[in-house]
């Protein structure tokens, strides 16, 4: 079994690499809510909804990275 940490570990990197919807869903509630405030992300009120936002950001910039 997987620790809570390693689990969100999996889910940031899935978000963060423009996995979308698609690969994070299994780590979150359906209805998931999101809030942020940042301006470009008014508007971005469900999880779903950032981690489409998140696929799209990375679309233009396809070598995009995180670093913890």
């Amino acid at each position: 079994m997987s620790s809570m940490k390693e689990i969100a570990a999996q889910f940031f990197d899935a978000c963060e690499t423009s996995g979308g919807w698609e690969s994070c869903q299994r780590f979150c509630h359906a209805d998931a809510t999101f809030s942020a405030q940042a301006g470009a992300l008014k508007g971005v009120e469900t999880l779903e909804a950032y981690t489409e936002w998140t696929k799209g950001l990375l679309t233009p910039v396809p070598d995009g990275s995180y670093d913890l």
